[in-house]
Order: structure tokens, then sequence, then C-alpha cells
């Protein structure tokens, strides 16, 4: 039997060996994604030599890398996307069309698509998983500059900042709402999706395990339901079809934004863009910047932040031409999409665990913070509705 101090040092052995063996393996990848996005480029772009890759820790779906290439003696940097596995091809499409369309009407803040040797704007190439092939999506665009100083739990924007985000929302808005775009994006629409959250949560209730995500997901089920048969209450999907429709952002929150003195700079992450109504993107961007996810007061909504959110929504569609300002109908169901966009959240946050299987500690923030804004919205309906329509009446 062997004695404590070999014990130890056969412990010490073992880690030396797993941490020595990832260290390996990080660089047996490393050097594959170079070999094989220096071949990608190569290939299909004349942008030059590939000569640095930085895989971005950021985002939940897509693999993104912040790459430099070497071209006449001069070095430029790019970012590059690999699309999550599964993805359409007329998805790749939809998004791209939608850049397209924002690089020609010269919205400045979003990264352009670099266009291939032969025009196109994405590359399709087929990559084997376990045998089998498998179609793989790859695309180019302009570096942003600015920084990244938020994700999109927990984002502390100053005012400054959560001004200036929503003058970007509505200049996308603006600039979008005429596109006639190409493919398309398989989401239904919220007022379509919502019926089919409360299926897809119980689904997720028959596999849960032992962790504390399973126990406070498990605990808070039959509220959830009940909201989500609440919100669905609420719509009138004749209203809700006769809303002002575009492409969507999907995704508009700080981390999808980079920021430079205080003002924001930079757009990107249209991945999660579709057609849907404008007033649930402003929804799910209330949501996503006037929730707070402090200690106590997690999931509470700072009505505050929210009418500064708002107002200055609607000066700049005030200042600028497009869509035009938020309609009466649409002030009217905007506290509605607050709740769905927040159920819509939510159900991402379940969907992801019981897919990915991450870090539960994690992913119960998520749930937890959500759970607590719907709770948050439920209790203080009245006095939130009356919040918005002030809000509106003051304009």
């Amino acid at each position: 039997m062997l004695d404590l101090v070999d014990l130890n040092e056969l412990r010490c052995l073992v880690e030396n060996l797993v941490l020595s063996a990832q260290v390996l393996q990080e660089a047996i990848d490393r050097n594959y994604i170079t070999g094989r996005l220096s071949s990608i480029l190569s290939e299909y772009y004349e942008i030059g030599e590939l000569v640095n890759v930085r895989r971005l820790d950021r985002g939940y779906v897509n693999v993104s890398y912040e790459i430099e290439t070497l071209k006449g003696g001069k070095r430029n940097r790019y970012f590059l996307r690999r699309y999550k596995r599964g993805i359409r091809e007329e998805e790749v499409k939809f998004e791209h069309s939608i850049i397209k369309h924002l690089m020609t009407k010269s919205f400045s803040l979003s990264a352009g698509l670099i266009k291939r040797k032969d025009g196109l704007s994405y590359v399709k190439t087929v990559e084997m998983t376990q045998g089998e092939g498998e179609e793989a999506y790859f695309a180019v665009f302009q570096y942003l500059h600015g920084e990244d100083k938020y994700t999109w739990d927990n984002p502390v924007c100053s005012d400054t900042e959560l001004e200036d985000s929503a003058r970007v929302l509505a200049q996308y808005h603006s600039t979008v709402y005429d596109l006639k775009p190409e493919g398309r994006r398989y989401e239904p629409r919220i007022v379509e999706l919502l019926p089919t959250i409360s299926g897809n949560l119980m689904k997720y209730a028959k596999r849960t395990g032992s962790t504390k995500f399973d126990a406070y997901f498990l605990k808070n089920l039959d509220y959830i339901l009940t909201v989500v048969d609440r919100t669905l209450g609420q719509i009138k999907k004749a209203e809700y079809d006769k809303l002002p429709h575009l492409a969507i952002h999907c995704d508009f929150h700080p981390g999808n934004l980079k920021y430079k003195d205080s003002r924001a700079v930079g757009l990107f992450d249209f991945d999660w863009s579709k057609i849907d109504s404008r007033c649930f993107d402003v929804g799910l961007a209330i949501t996503y910047f006037c929730s707070t996810w402090e200690g106590k007061e997690d999931g509470d909504l700072l009505l505050d932040k929210m009418v500064l959110f708002l107002l200055t929504y609607e000066e700049e569609l005030k200042r600028i031409q497009g869509i035009g300002p938020l309609q009466e109908k649409e002030i009217e169901y905007l506290p509605v999409m607050v709740k769905a966009s927040n159920l819509y959240v939510l159900n991402w946050d379940v969907d992801d665990y019981y897919i990915k299987k991450p870090n539960p500690y994690e992913y119960l923030i998520y749930l937890q913070h959500n759970v607590r804004f719907m709770r948050w919205l439920e209790n203080n309906w009245n006095n939130f509705v009356y919040t918005v329509k002030k809000t509106f009446r003051e304009i």
C-alpha cells in the first residue's frame, strides 16, 4: 500500500500529466486552426498571409477569431467567424443581406463583409466530424475598433453609454426598415415562438439532474409556465401582425456594442437577426440594458434607465429620416414585449444549458436573473405600464 508521501507524489504526477496533456492538446488545436484558417484565406481571399490568430472568448454560439494578415509589407486586422454547427445556408445569406444593406446605406457602425476573390461573402466547406461530412461556413469582416467593455450579463453602462446605445438602435432600425432580405432566419417570430416555450421547458424538466441549476429550474417551472400563458393571453395575433416589422437585431445588448469615450462606436453580431416586430427588439433591449444584476436588487427593472433609453430612442427617430417614432399600438404592446423578451432569454438559458451541459453555477446566475426579472414584472405590472405610457406622453 502506498504511504501518504507516495500518494501525494502520485497525485502531483497525475495533475502534471493532465496539465501537460491539456497544454499539448491546446497547441495541437491551435496549429490545426491556424493551418485551416490559413488555407481558407489563401484559397478564397486576397487579404494577404495569415500571421496571427487569436480566438475570442466571447459569444455562446459561433466561434470567432481576431486575425492579422500581412500583405505588401502592411499588417491588417480582421474578424473571422466560423458559424455554429447546424446553421443553414439561407440563414447566413439572411445575415449577410442585412450587413450589405447597412454598408450600402453608409451605416458606419457595423463591420463590413470582406468579399472573396469571386465576390461572394462567405465560404462553404465540408468538414469531417466523426467520419461524416458536415457543412461549415466561414466569413471575414472588417475589424471594429473600440473597447469590448461589457458582456450581456451584468452590464453596468453609464447614462451616457445608455443614451448612445439607444441612438444606435434607432439608427439601425431606420436604416434597415426598407431591407428586402435574401435567405431567411428559421426561428419564428416571438408571437409564434412563445407557444412553444412551455413544451420546450417541460421537455427539459424530464432530463434534469442533481445540480443546483436543475433544482432551481424545477422549483420555478410552474410559475414560469403560468407567466408564459399569461403573456400569450396579452397578445392578439391579428394586432401583432399589423405592427411594423423589420430585420430586428434580436440580440441588442452592451456585449454586442463597442464603446470609446462613452460613445457607442460599433455594433456587431447580426446572426440572431430575424424578421419580427420593431417593438419586440426595443423590449429586448430594455431587458438587457435596464434590468440590474446587483445583489438583492437582481432582477429589478431600473425604471429611470428605461425612461432614459426610450426618450433617447424616440428623440433620435424624430431627428433622422426612416421608420419614424414608435406608433401608438407599438407603445401599447411594449410592456408585453419586455415580458416576452425576458421569456425569450430565459428559454435560451435552459435550452443552452441542457444541450451543452456547461458550468451549472454560471447558468444558474442567468436563470435566477431572468426568473427574478419575470417576478418583478408580474409584481409591479401596473406601475411599469403606467411609467411606459407616461414616458411617451411627455415626449
